[in-house]
């Protein structure tokens, strides 16, 4: 039996440095903008000419996220679809310490040119490939069901949507399911996404997320969550910390302090670290505490070069 199990887009990340001039109207820090595939090669000339590669990674929200928790010592599995191409066995390597043989393979594989600025804030252009042919019948639902919680994050494509939407329905009622939508389900309204909330032990969202789903206040926001099913819901809220709520408890974390060098992934970081003390049934204190400080460690460098590990959960426990 898995510790957890993984579930969303697969992506090899290409992150470049680029000048703060190189900003436009539609690429601006935050935003996460969807490309289609023969777009890949001109994105990749363009930003070659204005900025610096500064390295290559796996990606993909829950493919952090699971990283992560293997690196704390837990066991961890994952499905999703890559190509079959030299991106895919990258892909396959990054994810060290996870069960990679429930992964598909497609033609191409799913890319994420992640843009930084000097300040480490960063936009994402997505190109999902093979993530939007994920179907329901390549998922091994046994797999699944044999493991303690499911995690699940977005995809950019109608199918794969869908094909969450039947592995939540499917699932059986004691596997706990923990869901970060991310900005692109949220876009997709709060009736899109009621049988995941419906399923969800908890819930990872960011303040605009909260905000695009419920048209409140994050606090506010969280609290309405709550009466569509899932018993925990956690904002996270960048340099101010994180805003956690269930039923019978509030909380607000303050950040941790720290250099900043990349962005990307911290939030997918602070889930693991979250999921980590859900898993050893710490209070929900110390799931915040882990969560936020494993946010912070990941800043401190490129790509997954500082994910918590056996040692900081050691430390921080």
């Amino acid at each position: 039996m898995k510790d957890v199990v993984g579930l969303g887009a697969l992506n090899l990340d290409l992150i470049y440095r680029v000048p703060d001039v190189f900003w436009q109207r539609e690429i601006q820090p935050g935003v996460e903008i969807l490309k289609e595939g023969e777009q890949l090669e001109s994105v990749l000339q363009l930003v070659g000419r204005g900025g610096r590669l500064e390295g290559k990674s796996g990606g993909g929200s829950a493919a952090n996220t699971m990283v992560a928790l293997s690196r704390m010592g837990f066991d961890t599995g994952y499905v999703g679809k890559i190509g079959n191409d030299s991106a895919g066995s990258f892909l396959l390597k990054s994810l060290e310490g996870v069960d990679t043989s429930r992964i598909r393979k497609g033609k191409r594989t799913g890319v994420c040119v992640s843009l930084l600025n000097q300040s480490g804030e960063r936009a994402l252009l997505i190109f999902p490939h093979s993530n939007d042919c994920l179907a329901y019948s390549e998922v091994d639902m046994e797999y699944i069901t044999n493991s303690r919680l499911l995690h699940l994050s977005s995809f950019a494509g109608d199918t794969p949507f869908h094909t969450q939407r039947r592995v939540i329905e499917n699932v059986p009622p004691g596997l706990k399911v923990s869901f970060d939508p991310g900005e692109f389900y949220a876009r997709k309204g709060l009736q899109q996404l009621l049988p995941f909330l419906r399923r969800s032990f908890v819930v990872f969202l960011t303040r605009k997320e909260i905000e695009l789903l419920t048209g409140e206040h994050y606090k506010t926001g969280c609290r309405r969550l709550l009466e569509y099913g899932p018993q925990i819901v956690a904002c996270k809220l960048a340099q101010q910390g994180s805003y956690v709520v269930s039923w019978e408890q509030e909380i607000q974390t303050s950040a941790e302090q720290t250099e900043v060098v990349d962005k990307t992934g911290a939030g997918d970081v602070f889930n693991a670290g979250f999921l980590a003390g859900l898993l050893l049934e710490k209070p929900l204190e110390l799931c915040a505490l882990l969560a936020n400080k494993a946010a912070a460690l990941s800043l401190t460098a490129p790509g997954r070069e500082k994910y918590p590990d056996r040692d900081f959960l050691a430390r921080v426990l």
